[in-house]
């Protein structure tokens, strides 16, 4: 098990099937219908590989609604990672895509004259924390709180979707620890947790990097023109030379597609890592 769900299985142990909740309850929890002092059904970690679903820790309970507990540890760098192109749309709608593949565009265009960039040929993206200059400040996509519960609660309705955090490094000691370690999913844990929150841009550099080519981009590097004769290109400044970064459909473009066009139609020839 990775450290993540040891951490995930440590605190849903903590609420033992047959045990009953405090009957001191917090008033978030009471708004959303729990009742102090319920009985406890069940608690498992959900095991969930699916990146639609935020829900980590589901425990149910007999006349409750349940709590349905997103977990993140302190340090966790990532809220949404690898955001495809499928998952966003279906998250946040065509519009938005539009202003995605524009600002990273842009992005990849200005990160081409960086002299720590290194070759690449798309940008795929994840939201979560980032410092220095590979991100987009969240509110330059998106206007409203609504996208930032997406992101930390999930999209749509069922079990899935989180209504509370679990934001910490340690377990919990027992049930009111644990209730005490829970925060809601509201306005103010949003504010506060949005401001962790940024577009991560990732360039994928395809003679170091091999499994994420496969992930999907936000722009590409389209050239000028098709060359002559085949031309093995190895560095990022060269490259620029042909061409420059330009908007996607959300065609679930990947790096290894872009790669495999520039050789086809274009005859550039960037090296691969071997998978």
């Amino acid at each position: 098990m990775t450290n993540a769900s040891e951490f995930e299985n440590s605190i849903a142990q903590v609420a033992i099937p047959g045990d009953y909740l405090p009957v001191t309850l917090p008033n978030w929890m009471t708004d959303l219908k729990i009742i102090s002092g319920d009985l406890i059904i069940s608690s498992k970690t959900t095991g969930t590989k699916s990146p639609m679903k935020k829900t980590d820790i589901l425990i149910t309970f007999q006349k409750s609604p349940p709590l349905k507990i997103s977990v993140k540890l302190s340090n966790a760098d990532y809220y949404g990672n690898w955001y495809g192109h499928e998952r966003f749309l279906n998250e946040f709608g065509n519009d938005a895509f539009a202003k995605m593949t524009d600002k990273v565009t842009e992005w990849a265009n200005q990160w081409a004259d960086n002299p720590n960039a290194n070759i690449f040929v798309g940008v795929s993206i994840s939201f979560g924390k980032r410092t220095g200059n590979t991100f987009i400040p969240f509110l330059n996509i998106f206007d409203s709180t609504d996208e930032l519960i997406k992101i930390i609660a999930g999209a749509g309705q069922g079990d899935g979707v989180a209504n509370c955090l679990y934001i910490s490094d340690s377990s919990p000691a027992n049930i009111s620890d644990f209730i005490d370690k829970l925060s809601p999913i509201n306005l103010q844990a949003i504010a506060e947790q949005g401001e962790n929150i940024k577009i991560i841009c990732r360039p994928v550099n395809p003679m170091t990097e091999g499994s994420n080519r496969g992930k999907n981009v936000y722009t590409k590097f389209e050239p000028f023109k098709p060359l002559e004769n085949p031309l093995t290109i190895m560095t990022l400044s060269s490259l620029m030379e042909l061409g420059k970064f330009t908007q996607v459909e959300p065609n679930r473009l990947n790096h290894n597609q872009i790669l495999n066009t520039l050789e086809q139609k274009y005859n550039i020839i960037i090296p691969r890592k071997q998978k």
